[in-house]
């Protein structure tokens, strides 16, 4: 199954979360959730350069990407897409990040709807964003696939 096949694309225009499994150099698995876009055949994540999963990606790029639907409780599945990811921070592929992030987090009617609700934290969030950018720039994760799969239908236990 290729990344670029029609069930594949529908299942990922549906999830809102990825969890990319990284490795540390001592062997050890890491989880971490984050946000994705598909881009021309590859998954792009964003994160920040100093996350543990950016600084993993780096010192070892094989990877594994999780995906199930969190708003569908009948779609039991879980899609793995297995490969090979590098870090990258240039200009070009941080522009674009943040105008697909927009679009498919932020400029939708849920998206709008969770802003206005959450209002009330925007000097929360200004000041997370404010440290977070005091400790390295955003990158993003781009994940070159070599496997994709869906896992067997996963009943919750």
């Amino acid at each position: 199954m290729s990344i670029n096949d029609p069930d594949v694309r529908a299942f990922l225009r549906r999830a809102m979360v990825a969890r990319i499994a990284t490795l540390a150099r001592s062997g050890r698995p890491s989880i971490t959730p984050l946000y994705f876009n598909c881009v021309d055949g590859h998954i792009w994540l964003g994160t920040s350069s100093w996350t543990l999963a950016a600084r993993e990606v780096s010192a070892d790029p094989r990877v594994s990407v999780l995906f199930q639907h969190e708003r569908n409780r009948h779609d039991h599945r879980i899609l793995r897409v297995t490969g090979t990811a590098t870090v990258r921070m240039d200009e070009a592929a941080l522009r674009r990040r943040n105008r697909l992030m927009a679009f498919k987090y932020v400029l939708t009617p849920g998206g709008l709807l969770n802003h206005i609700l959450n209002l009330h934290l925007s000097q929360v969030v200004r000041r997370y964003r404010a440290q977070s950018d005091q400790k390295g720039p955003g990158c993003v994760i781009d994940v070159t696939p070599e496997r994709v799969e869906f896992l067997a239908d996963m009943q919750p236990y």
